[in-house]
């Protein structure tokens, strides 16, 4: 005897089945950042070699820091956000980030200077995990290159060595996120005796409109050497307490900073 009732549970399900592949099918897209025009597929340029990607395979290729796209005999940065893989034909540079409460604030196509924190100073506490805020005024989708701070060279032990641990953490209710990093990499703190400290992200990372926070932690038996960093005026300085799994906001300023933006 014919089931009606079955055959239209299995029309339903391989009718969900197959717009819910259309959907992942179609979902991966592939944008040039200047104009958000979409393409069906890219060329990177993956382990040396030149590799197309497309809606088919977008999901099985592993990115590299290194990756980049190939477009216009050129050599692009891109992004990869869930299904989508941005790639960018244009930079603009944020210099010292300056924050503003103003509405009225022309956010188009400018540089958004900080106000530095004259003739101040703060140490990369050895042994402490501490983080700064970093927020800037976009208006327009925004991604993060890399992140420039300022030593202090003035009274500066230029003979500091060993990796500091750094970390990416999303602001959740105005406190570093420890839990969920963003990204985590390390660097050599000898990189700090220069006169500009570029951290270039080991991926361009989409900024978040709330802000994010830069995290350090440099382990060291010599507590007498570490960095000196300038300060902003601006932002604030936050310490985490294992003993009580906690941030808490300190009455010191943040590090006074400049970002690297793709926009």
């Amino acid at each position: 005897m014919y089931n009606f009732k079955s055959y239209n549970y299995w029309k339903r399900a391989l009718l969900f089945s197959f717009l819910f592949f259309v959907t992942i099918f179609k979902s991966q897209i592939f944008i040039r950042n200047s104009d958000y025009k979409t393409f069906t597929n890219v060329i990177v340029k993956h382990q040396g070699k030149n590799i197309e990607i497309n809606k088919a395979n977008f999901k099985n290729i592993s990115f590299e820091p290194d990756d980049k796209i190939v477009y216009n005999n050129r050599l692009l940065d891109f992004s990869v956000s869930q299904d989508t893989l941005f790639f960018f034909d244009k930079v603009k540079e944020i210099e010292e980030v300056h924050i503003s409460n103003d509405e009225n604030v022309n956010r188009k196509e400018k540089s958004i200077k900080s106000n530095e924190l004259k003739h101040s100073s703060a140490s990369i506490f050895p042994n402490n995990l501490n983080a700064t805020f970093i927020k800037i005024e976009v208006s327009k989708k925004t991604f993060v290159k890399s992140i420039i701070f300022f030593p202090n060279l003035i009274s500066f032990p230029h003979d500091i060595k060993g990796n500091i641990d750094i970390q990416i953490l999303p602001n959740i209710n105005g406190f570093p996120d420890i839990d969920n990093p963003i990204m985590s990499f390390q660097r050599d703190i000898s990189e700090t005796v220069n006169k500009k400290w570029e951290i270039i992200l080991p991926k361009i990372m989409k900024y978040p409109d709330n802000g994010f926070f830069v995290s350090f932690y440099y382990l060291s038996r010599d507590t007498t050497k570490t960095a000196l960093l300038k300060m902003n005026k601006d932002t604030y300085m936050y310490s985490y307490f294992p003993q009580y799994k906690a941030w808490k906001k300190s009455t010191i300023n943040g590090y006074f900073y400049k970002l690297k933006v793709l926009q």
